[in-house]
């Protein structure tokens, strides 16, 4: 690695571990990242970040100037996590951020809380270090990123950065795209009777099961890159809570993983196609992508259609290019390039015309799960990375 920015890191290798335990030890589900949010904007005013401020959605960004005007840089990482499920499943506390075995423990460690510090602490360290940083640096924590990706969404609108990089688990290496993320609700409205004389009804459970099977087998599309488009019954509600009753209606979410090449409208056009084939007399069925009320720990509330949009940077672009050359010299090693098998909140920013790349510490097969951890190696290598490439992308 190159010494003087290794120097530069190490000198706050300890201050990045202490701030990447205290974000996993501060609780922060989606909707209720108020606490969190206050944590990361205080220590970006001790860091001396310019300036530093959150918006009516309750993200966080912090500014720290570049030298020359230079195309300014976004770095985005969310506050928000998922769930922490069964707590005894876990080897160590889920919220404990302990050390062991040269990791950090926790929910959140790998996605992305580990990154966050990173991202946090490396336009200081720079400044500090007296590096010549060319780019306006704004540094972005966004919310509500796993319930799809509405702080992003806003900033992208909001803030013309020419450029972001993702703290997205990467393992270090180059991500340049994902799946997209339309999650459907499949609606079977049949008719309700007692158990006793089920005949008397039109059970929906049937059209489901049917649909169910078929589903199964839908043919999919694929490319080399991406590999297959996918899509994963989870949830089933029903309107009756009664063992001896038949439902009228069941609700089936489907998780659609689409291509870049697929759109929505396509997906729900296939859907219907197929809900069409497998009727059930007396039961209808629909689908939908439902406007889902959300809300921010600020009190703001918005309609949303959980959709994270599929995106893909070329190889060839010149900032994919730039990036991977800056990282393999910084690094001194091979720097592979590839896609999330999730989605991030990366599909926003590229609609609104904003290049966006990934390169974060962590790995990816550990994120939403009870072994969720980050290599402290990992972090050092990415606050490398991260100076590296604030040094010249510009």
């Amino acid at each position: 690695m190159r010494p003087h920015l290794m120097r530069a890191v190490q000198a706050f290798q300890d201050d990045i571990v202490r701030f990447a335990q205290k974000l996993i030890q501060t609780p922060s589900l989606s909707g209720a990242e108020g606490r969190i949010a206050e944590l990361t904007q205080r220590e970006m005013e001790r860091l001396g970040y310019v300036r530093t401020w959150r918006d009516e959605v309750g993200k966080v960004i912090g500014l720290m100037k570049g030298e020359d005007g230079g195309k300014s840089v976004m770095l985005n990482s969310h506050l928000d996590h998922v769930d922490v499920g069964d707590q005894s499943q876990w080897e160590f506390p889920p919220y404990g951020a302990i050390v062991a075995d040269d990791f950090i423990w926790g929910r959140a460690a790998c996605d992305v809380k580990g990154a966050l510090a990173v991202q946090i602490y490396v336009p200081a360290i720079a400044r500090k270090a007296g590096l010549r940083v060319p780019s306006d640096v704004y540094m972005t924590a966004v919310v509500l990123e796993e319930r799809g990706g509405w702080g992003s969404e806003h900033i992208a609108q909001t803030l013309k950065a020419d450029y972001a990089i993702l703290g997205e688990a990467t393992g270090n290496e180059l991500r340049v795209g994902h799946r997209g993320r339309i999650e459907m609700q499949v609606r079977f409205l049949g008719r309700s009777v007692h158990a006793s004389a089920p005949a008397r009804g039109a059970n929906p459970h049937y059209a489901m099961a049917r649909f169910l099977s078929r589903l199964r087998d839908l043919r999919m599309v694929s490319d080399e890159l991406f590999g297959h488009s996918t899509v994963a019954p989870t949830t089933v509600t029903t309107d009756q809570s009664s063992p001896n009753v038949t439902p009228g209606e069941i609700c089936l979410t489907l998780d659609w993983r689409n291509l870049p090449s697929e759109t929505p409208e396509q997906i729900l056009g296939k859907v219907q196609h197929l809900l069409d084939e497998v009727h059930e007399p007396g039961v209808s069925a629909r689908v939908e992508v439902p406007q889902i009320v959300l809300s921010t720990y600020t009190g703001l509330s918005e309609a949303q259609r959980l959709i994270h949009p599929a995106y893909y940077m070329p190889e060839t672009h010149p900032f994919v290019q730039s990036a991977r050359r800056v990282l393999r010299a910084a690094l001194d090693r091979e720097i592979e390039l590839g896609t999330w098998a999730f989605a991030t909140d990366g599909g926003h920013l590229m609609q609104a015309g904003i290049p966006t790349i990934g390169f974060a510490p962590g790995e990816e097969r550990l994120a939403h799960t009870t072994q969720d951890r980050v290599a402290i190696a990992q972090l050092t290598e990415a606050a490398v990375g991260y100076l590296a490439l604030l040094e010249n992308l510009s």
